[in-house]
């Protein structure tokens, strides 16, 4: 069975630890495709979207921004979405919390794109708990809009020293734990799928 994870980084710095991680995800995952078209992966960058701070106002008078109707639908055509965001003062990045109000917005005559996915969750800071902080409240605004988070996450510590000159993660028992919330993702969306089916 083909499934298909949107990777998104709430980041928008150039060389950021969180897409960097997002990308040895990437990786894990298309690992795990005992055939290459097993698992197919969609990386996102929110800040081609180029969407305005949401405001009712804006909506009300010309509708969903162009931008915000790309993310709709790229979450519509996927089962999954695996998302790495930097902590800021203890919750996630205001771009990642603007794309997900703008993609929330709903549209006459279609479902929401977020009910009956499901999602995994990473972070990576410079500091010792490696965006940690940041992740309850990803999952719960996730959960609200109809997203099975599912339980296992990582956050990268000391992102700074983490990865090899290849995008890889040096340390073993890290790769490992990256390998095994994917692991699981792919796991879940697949259970889901035959569900449905």
């Amino acid at each position: 069975m083909q499934i298909k994870v949107l990777a998104i980084s709430g980041s928008s710095r150039e060389g950021s630890f969180n897409t960097r991680l997002l990308e040895a995800a990437i990786s894990a995952a298309r690992a795990q495709g005992v055939e290459v078209s097993e698992v197919i992966i969609t990386q996102l960058d929110l800040r081609t979207l180029a969407l305005p701070l949401y405001d009712g106002d804006l909506e009300a008078a010309s509708g969903l921004p162009e931008g915000a109707i790309v993310l709709k639908n790229a979450l519509a055509a996927h089962h999954a979405v695996l998302i790495a965001s930097p902590e800021y003062n203890g919750f996630f990045s205001p771009l990642l919390k603007n794309a997900i109000d703008w993609a929330s917005r709903p549209q006459a005559g279609q479902p929401s794109p977020f009910v009956g996915k499901v999602g995994a969750l990473l972070a990576a800071s410079q500091g010792a708990l490696g965006g940690i902080r940041g992740l309850p409240s990803v999952r719960q605004l996730l959960s609200n809009l109809g997203v099975l988070v599912i339980p296992g996450q990582m956050a990268l510590p000391s992102a700074q020293k983490a990865f090899d000159t290849a995008g890889g993660l040096l340390d073993p028992a890290q790769q490992q734990m990256l390998e095994r919330v994917v692991i699981e993702l792919l796991n879940t969306a697949r259970a889901l799928q035959v569900t449905k089916g």
